[in-house]
């Protein structure tokens, strides 16, 4: 009798051990498996937007931006980089940045190919939005080399991909924001005619 409890005991216990921590379904190995969820995507306008390179006139400075697809670089979709046509700086701006890190610095990821380029930034205010921007400065030859992939990536300082710029819209990325490559090409070769970066 005290055989059969101490059975019962044991069958018991391990159905609720397999109950809390089952076995895989199909053959393969027993040991733990391990699956990191990946970046929830919040906003993906890949399909609805593409660059726009536009001169501007004095005080104003030449400007590349994501836009909507009839949207305007005075509102861009949250990317855009200016320059001062008078040394070639170019200063980009990355949207959608918590209002909590102005004044901030940091030193994110832009990650082209497969190399992951540092660059090093601040938060400041958005004055058309709640949210922040990350400002940093970028190379002309970063921004040629930002033209010609088929996607960028911009990881914070806490390694998340915050921002993923695909050529094709129904590619599959994890990212917290996806938006477009479209028209970066062509609208990048204007901008840089209208910076005349040194």
């Amino acid at each position: 009798m005290l055989k059969r409890v101490s059975m019962l005991a044991a069958l018991g216990a391990l159905a609720a051990a397999c109950a809390a921590d089952p076995a895989p379904a199909t053959g393969g190995s027993t040991g733990p498996t391990s699956l990191t969820p990946g970046t929830a995507t919040a906003m993906n306008i890949a399909s609805t937007t593409q660059w726009k390179a536009e001169e501007r006139l004095m005080p104003q400075d030449p400007i590349l931006a994501l836009v909507n697809a009839s949207g305007s670089v005075d509102n861009p979709a949250g990317f855009y980089m200016t320059c001062n046509p008078a040394n070639g700086t170019i200063t980009a701006r990355l949207g959608k940045q918590s209002s909590a890190r102005i004044g901030q610095t940091a030193t994110y990821r832009l990650r082209m190919g497969v190399e992951a380029k540092p660059v090093e930034g601040k938060f400041e205010t958005n004055p058309k939005s709640p949210e922040a921007d990350f400002v940093f400065p970028l190379a002309s030859t970063d921004v040629r080399t930002m033209a010609q992939l088929d996607m960028v990536s911009v990881l914070t300082d806490q390694g998340e991909v915050q921002w993923a710029f695909v050529r094709d819209p129904a590619v599959q990325v994890q990212a917290k924001y996806i938006a477009s490559l479209k028209d970066m090409a062509a609208q990048s070769r204007d901008y840089m005619e209208f910076c005349n970066p040194k």
